[in-house]
């Protein structure tokens, strides 16, 4: 149902998420302006899609060293532990406004599917998601499946965008709202905004920016779109790359840099 200004009086959103302050702060503007949107959240419990926790872990240590592991989990444990702030996660986003929730093991299995045909969604969106989202997904609900990605596409598609940000130097970051199709990060753009990196911004800081004024824009977009009638943009062609966990040689160089986790 639509305003005759095209401003959604009603839609039903399923959101997609690791359960971590980064998805939270991409999630936390739509509930606190629409919480009656939402009506499901899966949340995934493999940080890496189809490894379980002690596999993600080996895998990380292999790709990026033990460092980098290492800088990870404290990051992490620090903050959860001394930050100023409690985190907010999808989890207890979901909790305070009675959605339920789902975790999910593989977003493409039946029993996911089935589970997001039983609450019947108009839209899904991801959120700092660590599952392919495949064909089946994509399009089992009317409007599509959306993706909210830490960089101004198509720069920096991958799984670790702001390290990638730092390491090269770079003037600008980002957020993207695309639709979610074959590949990774590849889908049309619905909506995006740059975000100047700062002198001392940190892989952390930049995350946590790029994730609360992507958040800001979905709730801002969801507000004003006609789900009918959406606007997108191809991303332009050409070699852009994939920019997954860095290897040992990037971590030395970016330490070098004098650039912090």
């Amino acid at each position: 149902m639509f305003s005759c200004k095209f401003r959604i009086i009603e839609m039903k959103i399923v959101f997609l998420a690791v359960d971590d302050e980064f998805a939270g702060a991409m999630q936390k503007y739509v509930y606190e302006k629409h919480p009656e949107w939402v009506i499901g959240s899966v949340i995934s419990t493999c940080p890496i899609y189809k490894k379980s926790k002690m596999g993600a872990v080996l895998f990380i240590i292999k790709q990026s060293g033990f460092l980098y592991f290492a800088e990870m989990v404290r990051m992490k444990l620090l903050r959860k532990k001394f930050g100023k702030k409690k985190h907010v996660t999808p989890s207890l986003l979901a909790k305070q406004h009675n959605v339920e929730i789902f975790y999910c093991k593989n977003i493409n299995d039946e029993q996911s599917l089935s589970q997001i045909r039983k609450w019947k969604p108009d839209l899904i969106i991801s959120t700092n998601f660590s599952h392919y989202v495949g064909k089946m997904a994509r399009e089992i609900v009317p409007v599509g499946a959306w993706n909210l990605h830490k960089s101004f596409l198509p720069n920096f598609r991958g799984m670790a965008p702001n390290f990638y940000v730092l390491l090269e130097s770079g003037k600008m970051a980002g957020v993207t709202l695309h639709k979610i199709a074959r590949g990774f990060d590849t889908g049309d753009i619905i909506t995006q905004t740059e975000i100047p990196v700062r002198h001392n911004d940190t892989v952390y800081s930049l995350n946590k920016r790029t994730s609360d004024e992507g958040g800001r824009m979905l709730a801002k977009f969801l507000e004003a779109v006609d789900l009918s009638n959406i606007a997108t943009t191809p991303q332009s062609e050409g070699e852009w790359g994939y920019y997954t966990y860095p290897n040992r040689k990037q971590i030395i160089e970016f330490r070098k840099k004098g650039l912090r986790f």
